[in-house]
């Protein structure tokens, strides 16, 4: 299985699916990161034996270990966050699948861009075993409805998953 390591947490994609570290790509750090604060999905994956092909635009928040906690505001516009870095990623895929060098990151673009459907998924996972004031209970819930209103017209249907859902959310990868 294809891993990937994104903030602490360890995915493992089926092997159908092709999954890249989009905001690691030379493309996205050398040309279009630098045209001015644009964001990036931390993963990009495409299961291209699927009918439609799929490409998930994956977000991956680790909250187990704070080391120094999140601004209130930062929590409270999470789903704008999310929401954004879909918007630049799928507009930096476009540029991508056209002009990216290296040539594995053009071909993985374009894999995306021809996708017949985008998912979305912003994995959060919360601090162990407690709520607090920045996670109250229905955080996630919260997250989610918000992700559904600002992310409509790209996907009607984002998850927001943690490790304990990840499984029982039918999505080609493990999370731990």
């Amino acid at each position: 299985m294809p891993a990937l390591l994104v903030d602490h947490l360890l995915f493992e994609f089926l092997p159908s699916l092709a999954a890249e570290k989009y905001d690691e790509w030379a493309h996205y750090r050398s040309v279009w990161n630098a045209m001015g604060g644009r964001r990036a999905a931390d993963v990009v994956a495409v299961r291209q034996q699927a009918a439609p092909p799929t490409a998930w635009l994956i977000e991956a928040k680790d909250f187990r270990k704070i080391s120094q906690p999140p601004e209130p505001a930062n929590l409270k516009g999470l789903a704008h966050t999310v929401a954004e870095k879909v918007r630049d990623t799928i507009a930096g895929l476009d540029d991508a699948a056209d002009n990216a060098n290296p040539e594995r990151e053009r071909v993985h673009a374009q894999r995306a861009r021809a996708a017949g459907e985008i998912r979305v998924v912003l994995h959060l996972e919360p601090p162990s075993g407690r709520h607090s004031k920045l996670f109250p209970t229905g955080f996630q819930s919260g997250v989610l409805q918000r992700l559904k209103q600002l992310l409509r017209d790209v996907d009607r249907t984002p998850l927001v998953l943690d490790m304990a859902s990840t499984p029982r959310a039918g999505v080609p990868w493990t999370v731990s």
